[in-house]
């Protein structure tokens, strides 16, 4: 295969990631406008939008934040939302997922036009959503109701036949990868973690290692690779078959022709 031979498995996961959601978030703009939403998407400020994926963030991978708590989904310790997930998340979708302008001067973050639609269904869905004192009307739901969002996003009829349809189901799988990486602690100058990342606490990861002394992981505690006697009777076997054959001498007996 060609290509870089030093992608790894998770960067291609990742980059795979971001292509699906450019082929779907590439039309954001055209399709908010043509369903009248452009221009609230336009208005989402920065501060409504981290707000909005503190909610989406903690609807994936609740903890011990508020926004997990006002949902009624929490967890003992930090989840999504203290991993630091929400800042790369954005950078993300404005960064990797550049979208076409439209018009002089004019052009909308893939955030802010995200984060417009996770608040216009949270809106349908329960428009007295008091879960929390949240600017975001998204972070006040329910997990249920959150559950309800994605639902209706998925399913709404305005984006038959568009590949804004597909994004509704990738966002939560892209929250949940970022969130269970090291990106949020991740100093990219140095390729090393500033403290430790939460997916690590959660699973019980020990850190990057190369190998472990102590043999870690061998089948019912085995500490060494040792044969079996199954495999060394067939390698013996093996051996017995690969002695060149001994050729017999003709012994003349005398007297005989």
């Amino acid at each position: 295969m060609g290509g870089d031979a030093g992608v790894t498995r998770r960067t291609l996961l990742e980059r795979a990631a971001v292509v699906a959601l450019v082929g779907g978030l590439g039309q954001l703009p055209q399709l908010l406008d043509a369903h009248g939403l452009l221009e609230e998407a336009q208005a989402q400020s920065p501060d409504l939008v981290v707000d909005t994926f503190n909610g989406l963030v903690a609807f994936i991978l609740p903890g011990d934040d508020a926004y997990s708590v006002a949902q009624g989904e929490s967890a003992n310790g930090p989840g999504g939302v203290g991993a630091g997930t929400v800042g790369p998340f954005i950078a993300a979708l404005d960064e990797f997922v550049p979208l076409a302008a439209l018009g002089p001067g004019a052009t909308l973050p893939a955030s802010g036009g995200v984060a417009s639609l996770l608040n216009r269904y949270a809106t349908e869905v329960a428009p007295a959503a008091a879960g929390g004192a949240f600017p975001s009307q998204f972070a006040r739901l329910s997990f249920a109701q959150k559950a309800e969002v994605f639902r209706r996003f998925e399913a709404d009829p305005a984006w038959e036949g568009t590949a804004l349809r597909f994004v509704g189901g990738i966002l939560p799988g892209f929250v949940g990868f970022m969130a269970a990486s090291e990106v949020g602690v991740l100093d990219p100058a140095s390729r090393t973690t500033a403290s430790r990342p939460v997916s690590w606490e959660l699973s019980k990861y020990a850190g990057p290692a190369e190998g472990h002394a102590e043999l870690r992981g061998y089948w019912r505690g085995h500490k060494a690779a040792a044969k079996s006697k199954r495999v060394k009777r067939w390698e013996a076997k093996g051996r017995r078959r690969r002695r060149p054959r001994r050729r017999r001498r003709r012994v003349r007996r005398k007297g005989k022709a």
